[in-house]
């Protein structure tokens, strides 16, 4: 049983008859997932990787090259962004126009939650190895800005406005296009929803649900009673 699940997994690792996905949603709306989602069924996924995702489509954008090239042997990606301690960031997910030329017939998740509920993940995120995320987003603007005081307000600011025109973005984009899938993550229904678009596309995906990675304890025990709710 063992043998014929990795000889499956396998298979569909080298399946280059699917489309690929790119999540484009902001980080911290289930990006990872979404990314564990189809890793867990045996799809080659990759997420973040320490900002690599983003730092090579940067270049390979500098240097006129397809913007997945040396990363371009995975069918999934999500968390396109880097944010460096010195207060550097690219957002590779808004350069989806982009990706949809150069990889036809690819497929695109609009992964979208609760803006203040976003915002407030935002300001708590922080790694043992970085620090703050917000603190590092605050290091950015202030080299954009020198002259200014920068505080969380400002990148609070910054948050809403990016958010607004990223979502008026890929509405515009993805207008009278048929590659596009919305999910709220805060909807059982919409989840359920786009893992059934997934399966139409040709993935096996086995579970009907996201896998609750990176949610804390109590977001868990909410989703829990949603699921299994009669209603």
């Amino acid at each position: 049983m063992h043998d014929k699940l990795l000889i499956t997994n396998l298979l569909r690792m080298q399946d280059t008859s699917l489309p690929k996905v790119f999540v484009i949603g902001h980080h911290k709306i289930a990006t990872r997932s979404i990314h564990q989602l189809f890793k867990v069924d045996g799809y080659k996924s990759i997420h973040w990787k320490g900002g690599h995702i983003a730092e090579t489509m940067l270049h390979n954008m500098r240097m006129s090259q397809p913007l997945l090239q040396g990363i371009d042997n995975a069918l999934v990606y999500s968390d396109m962004e880097y944010v460096h301690n010195d207060g550097e960031f690219f957002y590779g997910h808004r350069l989806f126009p982009i990706l949809d030329l150069q990889y036809p017939g690819s497929i695109f998740i609009f992964n979208t939650r609760n803006l203040e509920s976003w915002i407030k993940s935002q300001l708590a995120h922080k790694s043992k190895k970085s620090g703050l995320y917000v603190r590092r987003i605050r290091k950015g603007l202030r080299t954009m800005f020198p002259d200014r005081k920068i505080n969380n307000n400002d990148v609070i600011k910054m948050w809403r406005h990016t958010w607004q025109q990223h979502e008026d973005e890929v509405n515009r984009y993805f207008s009278g296009k048929n590659n596009l899938l919305r999910v709220d993550i805060e909807s059982t229904e919409s989840k359920k929803q786009l893992i059934t678009s997934l399966r139409h596309y040709g993935y096996q995906l086995t579970s009907d649900d996201l896998p609750y990675v990176g949610a804390t304890p109590k977001k868990r025990k909410i989703s829990d009673r949603q699921s299994k709710s009669p209603n």
